[in-house]
């Protein structure tokens, strides 16, 4: 009997029982129309590239981001948190953040951040798809990083293999990839995972490639006679898997790729995955961030969940948050004072590597043209709960920005009773999500005032959204311009 690679498109259609006249269909993408809204805005352009790590679990900044002493700082169990001084309006906790002196002193925060879901599933996915949960619209929407990539589409070159687009372990948080919504799904982006991507291709030999060739070449071939509608049993997600297979093989045969992959044993270290025991590691997830942007392969837009053991993240410390020995959290979870650390060594050796590794331009370092930037869901509650932990925050919380023409030592906005006291802008709004998304854009170079008028919904789709269905009544257009000048 013949293989299936040596079989005509006849013989193909008669194995798998599809009639010969049976119509393959391309998938339809949707025709865009973009246009600006009223407003003018001119991108600020200072970053190539964005490494953006999501600190899934919402860790608490009253310990970390927005620390101030309290009763749980200067007694037991946080007595030993032995708080520094990085700037006037910034302390840090060297006990839970020993290398902090790597990373800080480049650091801008935005402590006045507000968050309407306090459920951990919509607040990761207002922080992907750059807006609050609509469920009427989400089959729609795109990760905004889908809007990233179809945005730097002319700017990709014919040796560009790797997608605008990639992200590391969402695989394994509360809201795991939505996907390239009304975009073409070749912006879907391509998500890889720590746990198995090193043992499965970083030796990958000859033979192997070999045997990938082959096997891609049979999948392609049994795709000539699918019938068409046959993405309805993958819930209509087909022509996303085939855009994820087509870019997950382009990049196994690019020898790039192998480049991305090694990893000394040094560098493991540097970056905390020795001590690292969750699924996900996030050293690994910055250390492939770092190599995959070096490797100058086409992705600019790298998503890193510090995703732990899944769920909702090691950082959703509703108990023990001091917790040790017998009292530390299991499972899904971590004390304050093992999440604090693996997040410090990892950010701590990226922004030390990308200082000091060239950037594109003459001049410039990695780190001055890659925004690195640390969100979260929401913030914690200032008080302890019954159970020595801390809830779900919306009032106020602190996100971490470096590089990409951040100016170090900025902290916008202040808080006082877990409450915003200065809300550190010109707008007497507290900025949000959206307002992340906006800065995100604008320093790639995005115009975040476009919309997308033509939508299969047939309500216009903003790049960054004004007035939102169920949020509140009006987000100014901005980014969050303080952290800048």
């Amino acid at each position: 009997m013949k293989r299936i690679e040596e079989m005509s498109r006849r013989e193909l259609l008669k194995l798998f029982g599809v009639g010969v006249g049976a119509a393959i269909m391309d998938p339809a993408v949707w025709p865009k129309q973009v246009q600006a809204q009223s407003k003018k805005i001119t991108p600020r352009g200072t970053a190539r590239n964005v490494i953006f790590i999501q600190n899934c679990g919402a860790m608490s900044q009253w310990e970390t981001w927005d620390f101030r002493p309290t009763k749980w700082t200067e007694t037991f169990p946080g007595k030993d948190l032995d708080p520094q001084k990085v700037n006037s309006d910034f302390q840090i906790c060297k006990t839970l953040f020993p290398q902090y002196d790597k990373w800080a002193p480049k650091a801008s925060l935005v402590r006045t951040l507000w968050e309407n879901s306090l459920v951990h599933f919509t607040g990761m996915y207002h922080s992907q798809a750059g807006r609050a949960f609509n469920p009427a619209i989400i089959r729609e929407i795109p990760a905004f990083g889908s809007v990233v990539a179809y945005e730097l589409e002319n700017q990709r070159k014919s040796s560009d293999t790797f997608p605008t687009f990639m992200s590391v372990d969402l695989w394994n948080t509360r809201c795991p990839q939505i996907g390239s919504g009304m975009l073409a799904p070749k912006y879907s982006g391509l998500d890889l995972n720590t746990s198995t991507v090193f043992d499965s291709f970083a030796g990958t030999d000859a033979k192997m490639e070999g045997d990938l060739a082959r096997r891609w070449e049979v999948l392609n071939r049994m795709a000539e006679v699918s019938p068409s509608g046959s993405g309805d049993t993958l819930g209509g997600k087909a022509d996303e898997y085939g855009a994820h297979y087509q870019y997950a093989y382009k990049i196994l045969m690019d020898p790039r790729f192998k480049k991305v992959l090694q990893v000394t044993d040094e560098e493991k270290q540097r970056y905390g995955v020795d001590k690292d025991k969750g699924t996900c590691k996030l050293g690994l997830g910055l250390l492939l961030a770092r190599n995959v942007l070096a490797s100058d392969a086409g992705t600019r837009f790298m998503w890193v969940s510090n995703a732990y053991n899944g769920n909702a993240g090691g950082n959703d410390n509703h108990d023990q948050i001091y917790g040790r020995g017998a009292l530390a959290p299991r499972g899904f979870l971590m004390p304050i004072y093992d999440s604090a650390p693996r997040l410090d060594a990892a950010l701590g050796a990226l922004v030390e590597d990308l200082s000091k590794m060239p950037g594109k331009e003459a001049g410039k370092t990695m780190l001055d043209e890659t925004l690195v930037a640390v969100i979260h869901e929401f913030g914690r509650t200032p008080d302890m709960n019954l159970n020595f932990g801390r809830d779900h925050w919306g009032p106020a919380y602190t996100d971490v920005f470096i590089g990409g023409g951040v100016k170090p030592g900025r902290v916008i906005g202040k808080t006082e009773g877990g409450k915003p006291v200065d809300i550190g802008w010109q707008y007497k709004q507290q900025p949000m999500k959206d307002h992340v998304t906006a800065t995100v854009y604008s320093v790639l170079g995005i115009d975040y005032s476009k919309k997308i008028t033509n939508t299969p919904s047939g309500r216009a789709y903003e790049y960054q959204q004004t007035a939102p269905l169920g949020g509140p009544s009006f987000i100014p257009l901005t980014d969050i311009n303080e952290l800048f000048v």
